[in-house]
């Protein structure tokens, strides 16, 4: 395990939708965030003790930024939404506050860790390059609906409805996946997810962390 290195994913945006889905004021969800981290800490300790020297730990995407997000909470003021980028305001402070709070604990584990073991945790950013590329789509080779869904229904900005959710017969399917951000309002796209994989060994490389061409 010591030569392994460790991906953890963003742990907790399931638990976010869920309480956003049955309160949009946010409070809920705000209010899961301590528990959230928490957990992702117990994760971290068990990998840790385990063996684990190196882990990279994912922060939260941008949430007010999801079709999803955007088709339920549809028809706000416009002062609900991001003049740049058109996500929602309130939910993208949401998963800012996650990953301030995520970085805090993690600095708090390397505190913890530095004088019993050699150990390296890297918080990986996958907030900063979604919230770019759908400011910027072109600049990322993406085409000019960044909120959209590919595959779905429901048309309009978002692209996104439950009943005629991916996969389901009223649902239909961009001919170009690689030109959207969301692959079904939910998950990125694979030329999303590679636009994030590089961005995120960028930043290792630039700690000096790896020896690797990308």
């Amino acid at each position: 395990m010591a030569k392994s290195i460790f991906y953890v994913g963003e742990i907790g945006v399931n638990d976010y939708f869920a309480a956003l889905s049955n309160n949009d004021s946010v409070d809920v969800a705000v209010s899961l965030v301590p528990h959230i981290i928490d957990t992702i800490r117990s994760a971290l300790t068990v990998m840790i003790d385990a063996g684990a020297r190196t882990v990279v730990i994912t922060g939260m995407l941008p949430i007010g930024c999801e079709p999803q997000q955007l088709a339920q909470f549809a028809g706000g003021p416009a002062g609900d939404y991001d003049p740049t980028t058109g996500c929602i305001t309130r939910f993208n402070q949401l998963a800012e506050h996650h990953n301030h709070m995520l970085r805090m604990m993690l600095r708090e584990l390397r505190t913890k860790y530095r004088r019993r073991r050699p150990l390296t945790l890297h918080y990986a950013d996958i907030y900063r390059p979604v919230i770019e590329a759908v400011a910027s789509p072109a600049s990322y080779g993406f085409g000019d609906t960044p909120l959209a869904a590919c595959c779905g229904g429901g048309g309009g900005p978002n692209n996104f409805n439950f009943i005629a959710f991916c996969g389901t017969p009223a649902s239909t399917t961009c001919t170009d996946p690689s030109k959207f951000v969301s692959w079904d309002g939910i998950h990125f796209t694979e030329a999303t997810n590679r636009l994030l994989a590089r961005k995120m060994l960028q930043e290792l490389l630039s700690r000096g962390a790896y020896n690797v061409a990308i």
